[in-house]
């Protein structure tokens, strides 16, 4: 996970990021399956996601609520230039958008780059996608921009 007081993490223009965020809620043995798999696609040279698994649906429910998928859409968008800027383009409490932004930082899914004394976020991802199976054996899928 990613320690928001990092002063340390490369902004985005300093780092090599994947392109895809994979957000999946699979059993532990499924996402053992899934990291094989994607480590080696990437031995052999192909791109491929950052995963992040929950392996309880409503874990990830609870992480990505309207407001902070809001945030993070914002983010991606127009990149602020500290929290409080986020903050007020969202018209939300300072402390509120701080503790979403740093729960998402937490996770790997936001990313800090030092703007003076401001911690200024941004989103290195280009594609967010999120599988969940419903079902055993008939997976739903679906994909928002951040």
């Amino acid at each position: 996970m990613t320690d928001p007081e990092d002063t340390a993490t490369p902004g985005p223009g300093s780092a090599e990021y994947p392109s895809r965020l994979l957000i999946t809620a699979d059993s532990q043995e499924a996402a053992t399956e899934r990291e094989i798999a994607l480590a080696e696609r990437f031995e052999a040279g192909e791109q491929v996601p950052h995963l992040l698994n929950f392996g309880n649906p409503e874990d990830l429910r609870k992480l990505l609520t309207q407001r902070r998928v809001e945030l993070l859409r914002s983010v991606k968008n127009a990149p602020p230039e500290s929290i409080r800027k986020l903050a007020d383009r969202l018209g939300r409490n300072p402390s509120d958008v701080t503790a979403d932004v740093n729960l998402l930082a937490d996770y790997g899914i936001v990313y800090f780059r030092e703007e003076g004394r401001a911690k200024a976020p941004f989103v290195p991802y280009d594609e967010v996608t999120i599988e969940v199976d419903m079902l055993s054996g008939a997976g739903s899928r679906s994909s928002t921009s951040a």
